[in-house]
């Protein structure tokens, strides 16, 4: 049996998961966004200072290697999104 307090925080957990998923599928759709412009632009899809700069930004959190992680991931994806695009053209 699962206590009152672990339940009371899953749910927590629950709500946040439900926000991210909600933000990451937005941020897909302007991924794919940009895929297109850098297409059009004739701009490589990978920009590391981009990305750098990006993960610089995790630092300022308590848990940056958790954060760093995540992001770095969300940063792979967001290029083979863009590179489907590419590839489709």
């Amino acid at each position: 049996m699962k206590s009152k307090e672990l339940m009371r925080m899953r749910k927590k957990i629950d709500l946040i998961d439900e926000s991210l998923m909600s933000l990451l599928n937005k941020r897909a759709i302007i991924a794919k966004a940009i895929g297109k412009i850098k297409l059009k632009e004739n701009l490589p899809i990978q920009n590391k200072e981009r990305e750098a700069e990006l993960i610089s930004k995790t630092q300022r959190f308590d848990n940056s290697n958790f954060i760093s992680s995540v992001f770095t991931k969300i940063i792979e994806e967001s290029r083979k999104i863009q590179e489907k695009k590419w590839k489709s053209q």
